[in-house]
């Protein structure tokens, strides 16, 4: 099926009534969102094929409110707290509005590929980058790190953009339909193998320059690892091995990044099995 007929299938079964909030019970408010999930995680096997067993088994859904730490700790976001192994869900966010019929979130790409949906489910977009989270903390852990990985943090635009560059390239990669077109003539643009005289010439984390890198530069550097090996394995060796500068050549550590990766994910191409995820609430 062509992907214009696959669209129009979509909208067919979304119309007329494609959006609801829901107003009844509490406790079926939980079960909806309960669903929703439990369709997104459908939604990511079906695209991407089952994850890596780096992901648990069932996912624990925990819904908290202002009085509950957790609230703050994660800015009112829907997050995993990979210490009490939940997913922590503010309560006021079972409240947006859902795809109605709620099945159809079970199709990854129609939420990114229309506008329109995207500007009226955000829940879709912040429920996926959750469930990815997940699997990208559970797989780090196993190797005593963190996602996103520790440099992310750091004061030095040395260690922090190689690690906000895996990051944001897993993001884009995940959430984008297009194939991003680049002048390879300028690659040196993205990975500067200079980067004493980048680091130089870039004052802020908002200067174009910087968000070129960050972006692209990112995107690039786990594109061609995700085709070949797929995006279940591929991310699993990205959590696992943080993307450090070498030699302050950028575009050098780049290419040592994806050669060691493919010799890593060759290796390992049939050894870890894959594991289908079961979503459950605490219902309240």
């Amino acid at each position: 099926m062509s992907c214009i007929r696959i669209c129009l299938a979509f909208c067919a079964v979304m119309s007329p009534s494609f959006a609801m909030s829901c107003d009844g019970s509490w406790q079926k408010c939980q079960t909806v969102f309960n669903d929703l999930v439990s369709y997104r995680a459908e939604a990511i096997e079906h695209a991407f094929g089952e994850l890596r067993d780096v992901m648990p088994e069932r996912i624990v859904i925990k819904f908290v409110g202002p009085r509950d730490a957790e609230y703050q700790r994660f800015a009112r976001r829907i997050a995993y707290d990979i210490d009490q192994e939940v997913l922590v869900v503010p309560r006021f966010i079972t409240a947006t509005r859902v795809p109605n019929p709620l099945r159809v979130a079970a199709n990854y790409w129609p939420f990114y590929q229309n506008e329109l949906y995207r500007e009226l489910f955000p829940v879709i977009h912040a429920i996926d980058n959750a469930l990815w989270g997940v699997y990208l903390q559970e797989a780090a852990q196993e190797k005593g790190l963190t996602w996103p990985h520790e440099n992310c943090g750091s004061l030095d635009i040395g260690r922090r953009l190689p690690c906000e560059m895996l990051v944001q390239g897993v993001a884009a990669y995940l959430t984008s339909t297009r194939s991003v077109l680049f002048n390879t003539n300028r690659i040196d643009r993205i990975w500067p193998s200079d980067f004493r005289a980048f680091r130089n010439s870039v004052w802020r984390r908002d200067d174009n320059r910087y968000l070129e890198v960050q972006h692209y530069g990112g995107l690039m550097l786990v594109k061609p690892l995700i085709d070949e090996f797929g995006a279940p394995a591929a991310l699993v060796y990205f959590a696992q091995t943080p993307f450090e500068l070498e030699d302050e050549d950028l575009h050098a550590s780049a290419l040592r990044y994806q050669e060691r990766a493919r010799v890593w994910l060759e290796a390992n191409r049939y050894s870890a099995k894959a594991q289908r995820v079961t979503v459950v609430s605490t219902l309240e």
